[in-house]
């Protein structure tokens, strides 16, 4: 469970104030907030908003105010750390992603994926053409990663070509990633393919659209990272997205949602505390519970979850499960209740995932891409003898 603490209490301080006295961006206190240096808790009068422990802002202030060694900071910023990368597209703020200066709650409010794909991309957007992907394996993963490999083929590198050039390209890879991954090869909107695919009705699929666009983006998370230093090089744009799809496919990121599933299968079956134990010491942000950037709690997930009845078997299997984890759930362990209640495929989740976040890599690629900039980080040497 969450706890709250009173805005009125002096001990606890609010984003601003605690801003203020460590001289950094709200990026940056959620990253401190992220390795444990900084605690936080809701406000019990504003459950959105976050308080500060006042001791330890006021310590690491102190601590900052030390000369460090630019390598030191640049080790630390890689690993939920400071901001290291410019860009237009997103930032996290007060606790929520904002897109070209648009929540993602009000994103999700209002767009179906190919109108967040076009603000994304800062284009005008269609939608998106019919492709017919052959069959290519039995998994999702193996068929979409098959598909963007056979498209990487020929393709013509990003270098030199407009934004515009991109986009149009972006808008038919997109289409194509939502074929391969389902198995459907239909027209009109996205969702609705994708709810064709899966036999599901108009209610449903309106939720569908909602999670695509939830999902679409998420500042510089490892897959994205992975799509701006590919695109960086020139490469064309399957080719990035293949090593976008390639790293969703690691069973700390996309793949998180597998497990996620498990995780709320054991706690509608009563079997919560042998699942817990069999995963004793492992991070339950592999399984769906927490968030570093969040730690009031991930509004992604929240938003998913609110479609739920709160009464449902998934809503009161995840409130135990928060319950003894005394952690909020995030995303994955939000698609997989989606999934659980609503009879989808197993691999549903994963699905709504790498379809979604393809909007938002295409834009990542189109920013590096017409940058110039390649991404070329240092290695920091340590010895074997090293054991800091």
């Amino acid at each position: 469970m969450i706890n709250t603490i009173n805005m009125n209490s002096t001990d606890w301080i609010d984003v601003e104030a605690a801003c203020a006295l460590l001289g950094v961006k709200p990026q940056t206190l959620y990253a401190y907030v992220s390795r444990g240096q900084v605690r936080a808790e809701a406000d019990a009068l504003d459950a959105r908003r976050s308080l500060y422990a006042r001791i330890d802002v006021e310590t690491l202030a102190r601590q900052n105010r030390r000369p460090r060694a630019r390598a030191e900071v640049a080790e630390a910023a890689i690993r939920w750390g400071d901001p290291v990368l410019r860009t237009a597209i997103s930032e996290l703020r007060d606790g929520m992603l904002w897109v070209r200066g648009r929540s993602l709650a009000d994103c999700a409010e209002a767009l179906t994926l190919e109108e967040m794909a076009a603000h994304l991309w800062a284009v005008e957007m269609r939608i998106c053409p019919a492709v017919e992907v052959p069959a290519m394996g039995k998994s999702p993963i193996g068929r979409v990663l098959a598909y963007l490999a056979q498209e990487s083929a020929d393709a013509t590198p990003m270098q030199g070509r407009t934004a515009e050039e991109i986009a149009l390209e972006g808008r038919r890879l997109l289409a194509g990633v939502a074929a391969a991954l389902t198995g459907h090869c239909g027209g009109g909107l996205l969702h609705h393919r994708i709810a064709s695919a899966w036999g599901i009705e108009p209610p449903v699929a309106n939720e569908l659209r909602r999670a695509l666009v939830l999902l679409a983006e998420h500042e510089l998370n490892p897959s994205t990272f992975a799509v701006r230093v590919c695109a960086s090089t020139g490469a064309s744009l399957p080719a990035t997205l293949l090593s976008g799809m390639a790293t969703l496919s690691g069973p700390r990121h996309g793949r998180v949602v597998t497990l996620a599933q498990k995780a709320l299968r054991a706690a509608l079956e009563d079997r919560m505390p042998a699942f817990l134990g069999s995963l004793e010491g492992r991070n339950p942000y592999g399984f769906g519970f927490g968030h570093p950037l969040y730690p009031a709690g991930d509004p992604r997930a929240r938003q998913i979850l609110d479609m739920l009845p709160p009464d449902s078997p998934e809503s009161s299997a995840i409130k135990r499960m928060a319950e003894r984890l005394e952690l909020a759930p995030n995303i994955d362990c939000a698609l997989s209740a989606l999934s659980e209640a609503r009879g989808l495929p197993d691999d549903a989740a994963f699905t709504i995932f790498a379809t979604g976040r393809v909007a938002g890599w295409t834009a990542h690629a189109i920013e590096q891409a017409t940058s110039g900039e390649i991404i070329r980080p240092r290695a920091r040497f340590r010895s074997p003898d090293d054991q800091r």
